[in-house]
């Protein structure tokens, strides 16, 4: 996996962008409704940070953090907009 800041997310678990969508909407989707697939699609990764020894960050098991954000708010430069998840191993 590794650091990275843009590109696609590495997830450890389900999609990052599916787990935004589903703060976004509040939890009131359910997993096949297609609100949550498009919600998802409007989210790219800001910024990735995998666990790493050498630096002394482990995340839970192994983990990662993920700040996501939409292209709208990047290209504004409105990072108070970016949302933020995690998952462990």
């Amino acid at each position: 996996m590794g650091h990275q800041v843009g590109g696609h997310a590495h997830s450890v678990q389900s999609p990052v962008e599916i787990e935004i969508a589903e703060a976004v909407l509040d939890g009131e989707v359910s997993w096949g409704d297609a609100r949550l697939s498009e919600e998802a699609g409007r989210w790219v990764l800001l910024a990735q940070f995998d666990s790493e020894v050498a630096a002394d960050m482990m995340w839970g098991d192994a983990g990662a953090l993920y700040w996501l954000i939409r292209p709208e708010d990047l290209a504004e430069q409105r990072f108070e907009r970016a949302m933020f998840t995690w998952q462990c191993g």
